[in-house]
């Protein structure tokens, strides 16, 4: 509990810094007049957006995990983005605990609108890495890893806005592929989201497919200024039982395809990393490569 307590104040700290606050206050100057839009959904991300995410997560062998994170995004053009996701925290299993910095996640990404089509649809790419800044005996997976992403998304309506999309590691020991498939639904100032996501191709021994769902709510702020609360359930062993975060800042704006803007987005990177959490977990231990020791299997 005082690990959780320390968590929340650096990030509180964080977030009231002189420093922290000319970062968000120049990205909200930079924003374009369309994210002064009353819609959190159809809010713009700034050129330079920022954000910091307390998350914490728990696996049914009853290994948990809690972490302080700061999101840095340039987009220098609105169709390519540049993020980092920095973070510090804190894992226990039984009577072994380990404090330190978790995986950082860096990517970079491109997107495109079609118009003139019905739903209005966008298709982005990316690729990423969430370098280890550790070893297997602390936070994160304990190795360097890379992928690449796509997804698909449109407006069915004029509220609803759906998604899928799909990974691939391009990296050895980088974990499996996943699908997503995401909902969003405008509110105003509000935009609730759900999404699934399911581990593809084979799992580790003694471990299983990581699928789990996801339910947040985003509320517009300030303009682009978003706060944000999200959490998941895991429907295998494979992924942690339960996950959340709570989040404030303006990378976290609008819908965006490059941009932390959904529930399924937010949490994972609220831990530190991009690796799916069977085959990331699964291939790191504490004191071993057993998943077993890991408390994941």
């Amino acid at each position: 509990m005082r690990t959780v307590m320390k968590s929340i104040a650096v990030a509180g700290l964080l977030a009231a810094s002189p420093t922290f606050a000319s970062l968000v206050a120049q990205s909200g100057s930079v924003a374009t007049s369309s994210s002064q839009s009353a819609d959190e959904s159809r809010q713009t991300v700034p050129e330079l957006a920022t954000g910091v995410t307390f998350g914490a997560m728990r696996f049914s062998s009853g290994r948990t995990e809690v972490a302080v994170s700061a999101t840095l995004q340039y987009s220098p053009r609105s169709w390519l983005s540049f993020a980092a996701t920095p973070g510090y925290g804190h894992m226990s299993l039984g009577r072994f605990s380990a404090n330190g910095p978790t995986d950082l996640p860096l990517s970079v990404g491109a997107s495109h609108s079609i118009a003139g089509l019905a739903w209005s649809p966008s298709i982005s790419g990316s690729v990423y890495t969430a370098l280890s800044l550790g070893d297997t005996s602390s936070l994160g997976v304990g190795r360097t890893a890379m992928g690449a992403s796509a997804s698909l998304s449109a407006w069915a309506t004029e509220q609803l806005n759906l998604a899928i999309g799909a990974s691939r590691p391009i990296s050895a020991d980088a974990g499996n592929g996943a699908v997503n498939l995401e909902a969003a639904y405008s509110m105003g100032k509000v935009t609730p989201n759900v999404g699934l996501s399911s581990e593809l191709g084979r799992a580790d021994s003694s471990a299983t497919l990581a699928r789990s769902i996801a339910a947040g709510v985003a509320f517009s702020v300030a303009g682009p200024l978003t706060l944000t609360l999200d959490g998941s359930h895991g429907l295998t062993t494979g992924a942690p039982s339960w996950t959340f975060s709570i989040g404030v800042g303006t990378a976290f704006a609008g819908l965006s395809p490059l941009s932390p803007s959904s529930s399924l987005r937010r949490l994972t990177k609220a831990l530190g990393s991009r690796v799916s959490s069977t085959s990331g977990y699964a291939k790191s231990g504490i004191g071993s490569k057993s998943c077993k020791s890991a408390g994941t299997c």
